[in-house]
């Protein structure tokens, strides 16, 4: 590969402890990376830059966190509050895909929020405007297998599904040939002016006795379909007919099926595929199931199942993190298809095409006159192709209805919004599938799920404790009156994420000592699973820049009901998390008092760390937050 043709690559297995890993990264001419790095520059036919991918130095940013849960209402979507944008051209991204150095920020507390007026009813804009903060690029999960991308994999290291419905599914198994290619096809295509949402999906089957058939299924997003099984048995008919239904639908040859999509023809939608169980493509939840009481095991003897050591109140929030049941709501309010492309089989490229369909669909409805120069049709039409060529990419189930044409910015936000959520609960889902309950392990499944975390701390705080106190009084206190929200504290917990305090204080921003507060963030229940893993993360640069306030960066707030209004309470039994995160704003601020997308850059020019977005309802003052905890010295809050 002529881009790396100057480096010398040297690969390591297992190596407990790193020992190794560490020495060799002592040496100043030596990057040591892990295999994502890799696969990345063959991916991109590029020699990336090794920042992002330096094994010791993974981590990003969520701060120091305690968290409790209250309950909230709705209508806190045009909140009177003073918001905080840590803009990512300061913010010294981690990686080229932006993920936030951890020098800007800490966390320091998570808080969880419930809904006690239940009849309210929400805007839609309530759930838009706080997720400002994600990546389309993840770090390596401890307990997560490594995804197969681009249709390839170990001929026999996988069992992919056959198609459901198919007649042969007890007999026979999808085709891989003996360069790994997996012969499954998903195809997409919708037309909002055809009122057309369709699939297509062709799989070449093949038993133990050599026999071989292409499988067809097709129809209307959402539903099963029509299907037909075709070709006579030999395996030369059957991949002649897998080619040629291929090609007809998508326009391309099998072997180019990763080329751009041809305008009229579906859309070849890639998958990840990873060896697993039966329950490949379910969402493991420890909170929507109990653990058998006894289980035998391999040796035929009754086994007692483990039991967790975790806290009462740290396994009520793992149970909650990873709920089945709210990342199906989820995804059902924003309309996502997962029947079609579920979480675990996102690929990255999936997800990077649909943000590149919204940031031209942001950059047309900035200049519409992009629709004449650059598509060479009408405003109208353009915004109508784009819109079909994003829901083509991303699957969405509207049933019967016509697909909404994506023709201004809060339909656009609320795009951004799934794409940066379905980011978040891909790595939960990771995290659920890797840490499953196993008869044969000594570990709870809520034990493992929590080892994925990769946290120092979780601590569950007692409510007559100062801290407790301080934290539950600076939620109730900041609380709008505007919002419409009631707020019941359950539980905080103080979380340190590993390595955290050490990236920090290693950084130059932790010299800065000008301005460092206590802020608020608020997000999906489902997306903290990514959060806490990863961290806060800003949008990639794919990412469409109007669709953020203040342009891209981490948001956080001053008024705890601005955040709450984004966590989505009403999808996860009227509970929601808040995290307070300790961040380094930096004197002087860039300050604003309307939306300005280009803020990031305007606040560069003024050599400020942050955007601060300035509501008509503030804070009446700010004091030491040492009365919570003495690692907080010479930090602020309300």
């Amino acid at each position: 590969m002529a881009p790396l043709q100057e480096c010398i690559i040297a690969l390591s297995g297992t190596f407990p402890g790193w020992t190794h890993v560490k020495q060799a990264a002592e040496h100043p001419d030596i990057k040591v990376v892990n295999l994502d790095w890799l696969l990345e520059c063959i991916e991109t036919r590029s020699m990336v830059d090794e920042g992002s991918y330096l094994m010791m130095k993974l981590g990003s940013t969520v701060a120091k966190a305690d968290s409790a849960v209250a309950k909230a209402d709705s209508s806190a979507a045009n909140a009177d509050s003073t918001v905080v944008n840590a803009d990512s051209s300061v913010a010294k991204a981690d990686s080229a895909a932006g993920k936030v150095d951890s020098t800007i920020m800490k966390p320091v507390s998570i808080v969880t929020t419930k809904n006690e007026d239940k009849g309210k009813k929400r805007t839609r804009d309530e759930s838009t405007k706080d997720e400002y903060s994600k990546v389309d690029k993840t770090d390596t999960l401890s307990v997560a297998k490594k995804r197969k991308e681009s249709q390839n994999a170990e001929p026999k290291s996988l069992n992919i599904h056959v198609d459901e419905g198919c007649s042969l599914a007890g007999t026979h198994r999808v085709y891989i040939d003996k360069s790994g290619t997996i012969f499954d096809a998903s195809l997409n295509q919708t037309n909002a002016g055809n009122n057309a949402n369709k699939f297509y999906r062709v799989q070449l089957l093949a038993s133990g006795n050599d026999s071989y058939h292409t499988w067809t299924r097709w129809g209307r997003v959402g539903e099963h379909g029509q299907s037909a099984l075709l070709g006579d048995g030999s395996y030369h008919d059957a991949l002649t007919q897998f080619e040629k239904k291929f090609k007809d639908k998508s326009g391309h040859r099998w072997s180019d099926r990763l080329n751009p999509p041809k305008k009229g023809k579906y859309t070849f939608i890639e998958r990840n595929y990873e060896s697993d169980s039966e329950e490949d493509d379910e969402l493991r939840s420890a909170g929507n199931r109990r653990q058998s009481k006894t289980s035998v095991n391999s040796g035929g003897s009754i086994r007692k199942p483990p039991e967790s050591t975790l806290a009462p109140q740290v396994q009520s929030l793992m149970r909650f993190i990873f709920n089945q049941e709210y990342f199906v709501n989820t995804m059902a309010a924003m309309s996502y298809d997962a029947n079609k492309l579920p979480l675990g089989k996102l690929s990255k490229r999936t997800l990077k095409s649909g943000f590149e369909a919204l940031k031209e669909l942001a950059e047309l409805l900035f200049n519409p006159s992009l629709a004449d120069e650059v598509h060479n049709m009408s405003f109208v039409d353009a915004l109508v192709e784009i819109s079909n060529s994003y829901y083509s990419t991303i699957p969405h189930s509207f049933g019967r209805n016509r697909p909404p044409v994506i023709n201004n910015n809060d339909l656009l936000k609320r795009e951004v919004e799934l794409l940066e959520s379905l980011s978040d609960m891909s790595i939960a889902a990771e995290i659920m599938k890797g840490s499953k309950d196993n008869d044969e392990s000594s570990v709870h499944v809520l034990d493992n799920q929590y080892a994925a975390l990769g946290l120092n701390e979780m601590t569950p705080l007692r409510t007559e404790s100062t801290e407790f106190q301080e934290l539950k009084d600076y939620l109730l206190k900041t609380h709008g009156i505007t919002h419409g929200m009631n707020f019941k504290v359950e539980d905080i917990f103080r979380i340190e994420r590993s390595g955290e305090n050490d990236r920090f204080a290693q950084s130059p921003f932790a010299q800065l000592h000008a301005d460092r507060r206590l802020l608020w963030h608020g997000s999906r229940a489902t997306n903290f699973g990514g959060i806490l893993s990863q961290g806060l993360r800003i949008a990639p640069p794919e990412a469409p820049v109007n669709g953020y306030m203040f342009g891209k960066g981490v948001y956080l707030a001053d008024i705890s009901s601005k955040s709450a209004g984004y966590c989505a309470y009403h999808n996860s039994g009227n509970t929601g998390l808040l995290l307070l995160c300790e961040a380094e704003l930096g004197k002087p601020m860039l300050e604003l008092v309307d939306a300005d997308a280009g803020a990031p850059e305007a606040a560069k020019a003024k050599g400020s760390y942050a955007t601060w977005g300035k509501g008509t309802t503030g804070p009446a003052g700010w004091k030491s937050a040492e009365c919570v905890h003495p690692s907080l010295k010479g930090v602020t809050m309300v």
